[in-house]
């Protein structure tokens, strides 16, 4: 292992073998125990399956996280709490502020699964030419794994800035390679290259064939390409990096200067992904069940880029108090319960909003009750299909806030299926959700507003606010003022955001692209302590969280630091600002 792309070799044979294994011909052991590119590409439902294994993976450095333990981004950020905090789980440093070069954390994973299937890609793209497909099934599978190729790239410049730029290079175990770091700028050159040659390639939404669903299409490309962009476009790559870095290091996290018109730039690639009319928001006429119902069905009008997880009761098992038979891996925090404003619009600080502490469930934002469960709400049983109460408060049997794996007196809901208990009822056929069309419209918002354009934002703004449910008010703004305040509008982008796309896995970069992170991370997580006075009668407390309260947050956690035996290997890599 001379550099850094050498262990990728072996992740390259462990794909092969998928791909060689996948047409279950028990009668060839050659081709099952070995790789070999002449038979793998010399076939085409083999050259299919190879090209399907580099999908495997779409989700593992986000959503995949959550089917484990609790560990996700949600637990990185302050929206979430795991009951499995402890020094030995590896993704502590994100919410404790240890992260270091040396240590095994989460983002070694991103790094080798990013490397590792830019390999795959490159392979293919070695054995393109003789490969035995139709022309236009060649062009659509080049497509593809370049929009991979992409995102798998895309991943690690968000997580470590740039890295360096390969192309469609292939390194044998005999190369030393000492690869620079390319700039952040280049890189972003690069991926808005692939994405538009990508799309070039691949079929539309409307043009794809049924079975091909969760295959790459121009929304995945265009998709990607706006969310690149935007956080491009954002305060700390635009000129802003922080004072720790050097010289050496300011040109890897961001871009050397600030020019407002990225913003502009980002804006149009959204408004080009809206203007083709291939995404709606999910609606069903009952106020916000739409925003619930699109996380619990396979396919939809506003999924984008979606990434596969078959049937499971993955969520409920990771979710669910224990009463329905889940594990309580993650619950929700209350600094994240309580950016859910009213069902006006308003925010719960509001004095107009119309907020009752003593009832604080009361009137919300239809999207509160569908991304949490709180006292009171109803769930099915495994006993039964018919739903009843589940109690959080203090003193309550198995899910009281006081007991055991429950720590802060709310349970997710989002993602969650009634029908479906940790163990029991109907499986949901689910896909993780990595950019969907309520995104996109608050990435055009966003853009908007620092361009000034706060009409052009409202309008998007207000589209998501009436899919959830909120009321449209006397003046048909559904709680939005009518303001030339940048502050205020920016203030609005960055709170609907985080009320929807709660649990999404876009707070933990959205923190930091804004630049708000030492404010917003650097926080005591709250529970919500529920004490019944008499029958439908309680009172409320908040009190910090008794196991993992703290965040911490610091200038040099913007950035992930590179794996020391990485920086070791190759000298000609430069480490991030502060490691």
């Amino acid at each position: 292992m001379k550099s850094i792309y050498k262990y990728c070799f072996a992740a390259v044979a462990s794909a092969g073998l998928l791909a060689s294994c996948a047409k279950k011909d028990l009668l060839d052991p050659t081709v099952v125990r070995s790789l070999n590119e002449e038979l793998t590409f010399g076939d085409s439902v083999r050259t299919m399956a190879f090209v399907t294994s580099i999908y495997s993976e779409l989700g593992a450095n986000s959503f995949n996280s959550r089917y484990g333990n609790g560990g996700s981004l949600a637990e990185g950020s302050d929206e979430s709490v795991s009951r499995l905090f402890g020094a030995t789980q590896a993704w502590v440093p994100l919410m404790i502020g240890t992260l270091n070069a040396t240590r095994t954390t989460p983002y070694e994973k991103v790094y080798n699964n990013g490397w590792n299937n830019i390999r795959r890609v490159n392979t293919f793209l070695k054995n393109f030419g003789k490969l035995p497909l139709a022309g236009e099934t060649k062009n659509q599978l080049l497509g593809e794994v370049k929009f991979l190729r992409a995102w798998y790239f895309w991943t690690m410049v968000q997580h470590f800035g740039g890295l360096p730029l390969i192309g469609d290079k292939l390194y044998t175990l005999d190369d030393t390679i000492l690869e620079p770091r390319a700039s952040y700028a280049d890189c972003i050159d690069y991926l808005v290259k692939e994405l538009d040659e990508a799309a070039d390639l691949v079929v539309a939404p409307t043009e794809q064939r049924p079975e091909d669903y969760g295959r790459v299409n121009k929304g995945f490309c265009m998709g990607l390409k706006a969310r690149i962009l935007l956080n491009a476009a954002s305060k700390l790559y635009n000129g802003g990096q922080e004072s720790i870095a050097s010289a050496a290091q300011k040109p890897l996290v961001g871009y050397m200067d600030n020019k407002p018109e990225r913003w502009t730039t980002a804006r149009e690639a959204a408004e080009a992904l809206i203007n083709t009319g291939w995404y709606s928001l999910v609606e069903n006429g009952t106020a916000g069940k739409g925003f619930y119902d699109l996380f619990i069905e396979r396919k939809n009008s506003e999924f984008i880029f979606p990434a596969m997880a078959g049937q499971n009761r993955t969520m409920e098992a990771n979710f669910l108090p224990r009463s329905r038979n889940g594990n309580v891996n993650g619950c929700p925090s209350l600094n994240a319960a309580k950016r859910f404003g009213m069902n006006n619009g308003l925010p719960i600080t509001d004095q107009n909003s119309g907020y009752d502490p003593a009832n604080p469930f009361k009137d919300r934002d239809p999207r509160f009750k569908y991304t949490i469960l709180n006292n009171g709400d109803k769930w099915r049983t495994n006993a039964s299909s018919t739903a009843v109460p589940i109690w959080t408060h203090i003193g309550a049997e198995t899910d009281g806030v006081d007991a055991s794996l429950v720590y802060t007196g709310m349970f997710f809901r989002k993602f969650c299926s009634e029908a479906t208990t940790g163990n029991g009822g109907s499986q949901t056929d689910r896909v993780m959700p990595i950019i969907r069309y309520a995104d996109i419209l608050l990435m055009y918002a966003e853009a908007s507003i620092e361009e000034g354009q706060f009409e052009k934002a409202a309008e998007k703004i207000i589209m998501v606010r009436k899919r959830a449910g909120i009321k449209p008010g006397g003046d048909g703004r559904y709680g939005l003022k009518t303001s030339g305040d940048k502050a205020y509008w920016t203030s609005v982008i960055q709170n609907e955001r985080a009320v929807e796309l709660c649990l999404e896995d876009s707070r933990f970069w959205d923190v930091r692209r804004w630049k708000t992170a030492p404010v917003d991370l650097n926080t005591t997580i709250y529970r919500l302590m529920i004490t019944k006075v008499a029958d439908n009668q309680w009172t409320y407390a908040e009190l910090p969280v008794d196991k993992n309260p703290i965040r911490v947050f610091q200038s040099l956690h913007y950035f992930f630091p590179l794996p020391m035996a990485e920086v070791m290997k190759n000298t000609a890599m430069v480490q991030n600002p502060g490691y």
